[in-house]
């Protein structure tokens, strides 16, 4: 009785906070505003509602960080900012009921142009299936597997092999990635010639149909957004797709055990003072959720996840405070924030159909397009994207959507969530 109790005002408080965000945009919309315009002979003033002007802010900042993203992603790569040889390199695949997609990260590592390169699949104690289909790789020299000896999450799995392994550098993927062939050696030189603490590289989807084009196109909007924070000095690190020296891990204490380890790590390194570089024409690949419930399930993990991170701000679970700590809460809330504001944006956007001010309703449309074409080009070149599919097309609906899920998971952590999370089933396509 409790529970079903719960999830009724889970839900009630979801259904009204929605509604409530909603009702605010649209009257903000509607709202009078009037500009002054001087000009030498003569001062125009210009009256409209707040949805134009709205409307116009968001496509500017939106096209600024595509533009942004764009000239990152198209950037030739220099052959002189990659090292084929050099220290010991570990790479940890830590992997959990993974036994049809190990092989993707294995294989493909085998394949890098790194040449001192060891390979550890970590899997969990009880998973003899996964363990069993990455030991078909154990044969060859550079590839071991470890069973983890602090069982139960990915953190866990990762700072075992870290504390087990003869490396001072390390990379660490997902079971399912296909890695660049040049991730490792652009990694390796950026630790050892430009001396940052953390390299990340992008990841994105691969795109098989539409449910996986629309994951594409979410992580493309994730990346421009990026581009527009990481002046001020915050850039994001993963506990994938990611190279590290032990020096630094062991600076922020490694991995802790949360449902988003990565959002978690990217906060310590950031108050920790570590230096970050990012390569996002450097880019790898994973499998996408390839139906709307994992799709929804997997998003609402992350953003469970990120709510669970600022809680931990919130209560002080961080060693490292300061100015810098301060930055990092303010990072983590104003992004669930941002979410929860696209939602009402979106109000805002249909009453501009509804008063026939069509030209700035498509404005925001125009602009979502021209932040992610130029990096859907340069990733259908590459082989990234292997079929335009009509999914893109739905990419628009991103904005929306993670607001819908921000209050979502909101209610849900607050009211229900039992720490269990949501994990999709892959199958290496």
């Amino acid at each position: 009785m409790l529970g079903r109790l719960g999830r009724a005002v889970e839900l009630t408080g979801y259904v009204l906070t929605v509604g409530v965000v909603l009702a605010v945009g649209t009257y903000q919309a509607i709202q009078m505003e009037t500009f002054d315009l001087s000009l030498p002979w003569m001062i125009v003033r210009v009256a409209t509602i707040e949805a134009v002007t709205t409307a116009v802010v968001f496509s500017v900042l939106v096209s600024i960080s595509g533009l942004l993203l764009a000239r990152e992603v198209l950037r030739k790569r220099d052959p002189d900012e990659r090292l084929l040889d050099g220290p010991r390199v570990a790479a940890i695949v830590p992997a959990y009921r993974d036994a049809d997609v190990v092989g993707e990260s294995v294989e493909t590592l085998l394949a890098s142009n790194y040449r001192n390169l060891e390979i550890a699949v970590v899997t969990e104690p009880e998973d003899g299936a996964t363990r069993e289909a990455a030991e078909e790789y154990a044969a060859h020299p550079n590839v071991r597997v470890l069973a983890s000896r602090v069982p139960g999450s990915k953190a866990g799995a990762i700072n075992d092999a870290v504390a087990r392994l003869d490396a001072d550098h390390f990379v660490a993927f997902d079971s399912d990635e296909r890695v660049d062939p040049d991730f490792v050696p652009t990694g390796v030189y950026h630790l050892t010639e430009t001396d940052c603490d953390i390299f990340q590289a992008r990841r994105v989807p691969r795109v098989t149909g539409p449910v996986e084009a629309l994951a594409y196109c979410e992580r493309l909007l994730f990346h421009a957004g990026y581009k527009l924070v990481e002046p001020l000095g915050f850039t994001y690190c993963r506990s994938s797709s990611v190279a590290f020296t032990r020096a630094a891990f062991e600076s922020v204490d490694g991995l802790d055990h949360l449902l988003t380890e990565d959002i978690d790590f990217a906060h310590k390194c950031f108050r920790e003072g570590l230096d970050v570089r990012q390569a996002r024409n450097v880019t790898n690949e994973m499998e996408a959720p390839h139906s709307v419930r994992d799709l929804w399930g997997q998003r609402k993990r992350w953003r469970l996840g990120h709510i669970e991170v600022l809680h931990k701000a919130l209560r002080g679970g961080f060693d490292r405070g300061g100015l810098r700590g301060f930055l990092s809460t303010v990072r983590i809330a104003s992004s669930l924030l941002a979410s929860v504001y696209l939602l009402a944006l979106a109000a805002k956007v249909v009453v501009l159909l509804v008063v026939d001010l069509e030209a700035f309703f498509l404005l925001p449309f125009a602009a979502v397009a021209l932040s992610v074409l130029p990096a859907v080009y340069a990733d259908y070149r590459d082989g990234h994207v292997t079929e335009l599919s009509p999914g893109l097309a739905l990419v628009p609906l991103v904005y929306p959507g993670f607001g819908l899920l921000t209050v979502r998971c909101a209610f849900e952590y607050l009211l229900g969530w039992d720490g269990e999370w949501y994990q999709v089933e892959k199958s290496g396509a």
